[in-house]
């Protein structure tokens, strides 16, 4: 119907031209419909526009309360895309980011109609705004104290953009919580006298447009008390620094302090032997370094601060540094701690000697000759070193006496210390102590390891937990965490469990909590090296005098503590030879026992799947 009318006014225009055509030139002029169109913001050619901009223009016509617009925009000037159509108001504003980029360049123009007739305004271009830049922080700098003005450089904003900043603080990098927010603007007070007295905090400014968002680096400032100077800092020397008399004079050098009030800011310097300093050597105004050279005496360390304070007493210090002052290039004489001189080193027991002036390493030397000549250490940078069994192996038959000197070195030279004597600690006792439970263990040294000399006899683990008694039958489907034990008065033995212990079943062995710290359950390897070293090597020699064969000649005393199998004690060959578990990685490992014929054989073999339904004992070595 809209169309049938529409060809009706159609027709009745044409038959009015047609009919005012054959007027003549005399008569009056007539007024055609008109429609006019002007856009007006943004201007042609303008750079700079945000990202949400309003389009306006103006429009008149023979009809103007049936004016409609439509508006096209695009980056090719000849193909427009329309973005809306028919409006009724004399502007236009894109909301939606995703149509408007940074740094583009776009052309535009709207349609009017008013039903019948259509009239476009020219095209006009417009560039928008760079994406948004980071901010640059510029305070708070180093230091702050109750009231910050944070500050930053603002980044450019696009017309008719507002930027909103967020400001984060805390003790995190990066922080995470907002303290605050500005639009358009560079600064934002803060509160800080709830910050933590000389904690470090973090800080960062988040600036956001309607399209994009930018973060500055992140800034750091170290909170200070109010009305107090800056907090010194020692640039040089640096911290154990080794200065040599040849090289010229000892600068100490530090940060200026400036206080907040404009007070003079004194600098108390502390230089001393002792640590820390408390011999004040002077006290001025100005620079911040000092000369002390003409106190310093050659070959001695010394510890330096600074105190900085304002003319109400309000003071920051430095740390404590320390320097050695050399008169000479090579280190000094290193000097070993006599404790050991006149008796015996003690298992675990160390080597220790004082700080040596200028150098940057010693190495170490143990041997039976003097001066020993054996590096059993190199570029030890400590003033202690720990004498491992391997370094001074002896046993119960043969006490060597060791001798041990340190050499001091650094690039330009050596320094050798005095020569000590010592003999090894051959026996002793370790304290077993697993929750409740305390027990007593015999040790003895033999060549380059420390053995435990009784079997294993507890009850727990070394976390406490209680091991369970083991059942009356044993298989594989009873794997647990298991001991037993025979009668203390089993084969004739006085008190069996503490002179051969219990006996485990293998799940123990594996177990991270069975061997007690700085202790391990004896492995093949150690049965090999102590083979290797005893002589003759034969087992006989390891054996207790439980076995008739035993001769025990190093204090091993090597015994069974019993043959536990599924469904009681096998007795009868208690007598002929021991039964001990060999630490493995996992129970499917090869050679998990061994066992110590009283001929003197060593039998190294692995139960295989019948280990569950054995218990045997177990012998620890030292770490």
């Amino acid at each position: 119907m809209k169309y049938i009318g529409n060809l009706f006014l159609l027709s009745m225009l044409s038959l009015f031209f047609f009919m005012t055509s054959c007027e003549s030139d005399d008569d009056k002029n007539v007024a055609f419909p008109t429609i006019e169109i002007s856009i007006q913001t943004p201007t042609d050619g303008v750079e700079g526009i945000g990202f949400n901009p309003t389009f306006t223009w103006g429009a008149s016509g023979t009809n103007p309360e049936n004016l409609k617009y439509d508006f096209y925009i695009g980056t090719d000037k000849t193909k427009l895309g329309l973005r809306a159509a028919n409006l009724k108001t004399l502007e236009y504003r894109i909301t939606n980011n995703t149509v408007i980029k940074g740094d583009v360049t776009y052309y535009w123009k709207v349609v009017a109609k008013d039903g019948i007739y259509e009239n476009e305004s020219e095209i006009w271009s417009f560039t928008t705004a760079s994406t948004i830049s980071s901010p640059l922080l510029l305070n708070p700098g180093v230091f702050a104290r109750d009231a910050i003005n944070f500050e930053w450089e603002t980044s450019p904003s696009a017309v008719g953009e507002t930027l909103k900043y967020n400001i984060y603080l805390g003790k995190d990098n990066p922080p995470t919580e907002i303290i605050g927010n500005v639009e358009n603007t560079g600064s934002f007070n803060y509160d800080a006298s709830q910050l933590d007295h000389l904690d470090t905090y973090y800080w960062k400014v988040e600036v956001a447009d309607s399209l994009t968002t930018a973060s500055s680096e992140v800034g750091t400032f170290l909170k200070l008390l109010e009305g107090y100077p800056d907090l010194p800092s020692s640039v040089s020397p640096l911290n154990e620094a080794l200065i040599f008399a040849v090289n010229g004079d000892v600068i100490l050098d530090w940060t200026d302090s400036i206080d907040p009030e404009g007070e003079t800011v004194i600098y108390d310097v502390y230089l001393d032997t002792a640590n820390p300093p408390v011999n004040k050597i002077t006290s001025f105004s100005g620079d911040s370094e000092y000369n002390p050279t003409a106190s310093l005496v050659p070959n001695t360390r010394y510890f330096w601060n600074i105190e900085a304070k304002d003319g109400s007493g309000n003071s920051y210090s430095t740390e404590t540094l320390s320097f050695d002052y050399l008169g000479a290039t090579g280190p000094a004489t290193p000097i070993l701690n006599e404790e050991v001189i006149d008796g015996t080193l003690s298992l675990d027991e160390s080597l220790v000697w004082g700080s040596v002036l200028g150098a940057a390493s010693v190495d170490i030397y143990i041997d039976t000759v003097n001066p020993p000549v054996i590096k059993v250490a190199s570029d030890v940078t400590g003033i202690q070193y720990v004498v491992k069994n391997s370094d001074i192996p002896s046993d119960i038959n043969d006490v060597k006496t060791y001798y041990a000197r340190v050499v001091a070195k650094n690039a330009d030279g050596e320094a050798e210390s005095q020569v000590i004597s010592f003999t090894p600690q051959m026996t002793g006792t370790f304290t077993d102590i697993r929750g409740t439970e305390s027990i007593e263990y015999p040790w003895v040294r033999i060549g380059t390891q420390v053995w435990m000399s009784l079997n294993l006899r507890t009850k727990k683990l070394t976390n406490g937990d209680d091991l369970a008694l083991a059942p009356a039958s044993l298989s594989a489907a009873t794997e647990g965490l298991y001991y037993d034990e025979h009668d203390n008065d089993y084969s004739g033995v006085t008190d069996w469990q503490t002179s051969h212990g219990r006996v485990y079943s293998q799940p123990t062995v594996i177990h991270p909590f069975m061997a007690p710290n700085g202790w391990h359950i004896m492995s093949k390897a150690d049965v090999d090296i102590i083979r290797d070293y005893i002589s003759p090597s034969n087992g006989t020699a390891l054996l207790g005098s439980y076995y008739a064969a035993g001769t025990d000649v190093y204090g091993l005393n090597l015994v069974t503590a019993g043959r536990r199998y599924a469904n009681g004690w096998s007795d009868g060959l208690d007598k002929g030879r021991t039964e001990h578990w060999l630490k493995v990685n996992s129970l499917t490992d090869d050679n998990n026992s061994l066992q110590v014929i009283d001929d003197g054989t060593f039998r190294f073999y692995k139960q295989g799947n019948s280990s569950f339904s054995r218990m045997w004992g177990i012998r620890l070595v030292k770490d």
